[in-house]
């Protein structure tokens, strides 16, 4: 039988395309996120705000502040990792094959940037909802 191989160019490739396509997602359901957050304040600014609201903000504020922290940590973590498998591919592979894989830890270090931000201004949304 003849075994397909897959050149490792293509697999790095295709994790790049998933990742920008999860970043992508990421920004519309924020968009979406940010839409609800942005009624709520208009309902503030009417005074209108109905306690199921105000349990709402409340209740997601805690989780929000969670999240923030885990992210902030998975972050700090994540760098120094990024780090050393940057410089592996430095020492095992040419510039050119690493240039194509360091693609896929770029973007995978933008798509952490992303949710750290997106989760840090919802939080701070809230957090001014709640005053």
């Amino acid at each position: 039988m003849n075994e397909i191989k897959l050149p490792l160019e293509l697999i790095s490739a295709g994790l790049s395309i998933i990742i920008v396509i999860a970043i992508f997602i990421k920004v519309f359901r924020y968009k979406q996120r940010l839409d609800v957050l942005k009624e709520l304040d208009r309902r503030k600014d009417m005074s209108k705000l109905t306690q199921e609201d105000k349990n709402y903000i409340h209740s997601n504020l805690k989780e929000y502040n969670q999240k923030l922290e885990k992210v902030e940590n998975l972050t700090r973590l994540l760098f120094p990792i990024f780090i050393t498998i940057g410089a592996i591919l430095f020492l095992f592979f040419s510039l050119e094959q690493t240039l194509i894989h360091l693609n896929v830890i770029i973007v995978a270090y933008i798509y952490l940037q992303i949710h750290r931000i997106h989760t840090r201004n919802y939080s701070k949304f809230l957090e001014d909802l709640d005053k």
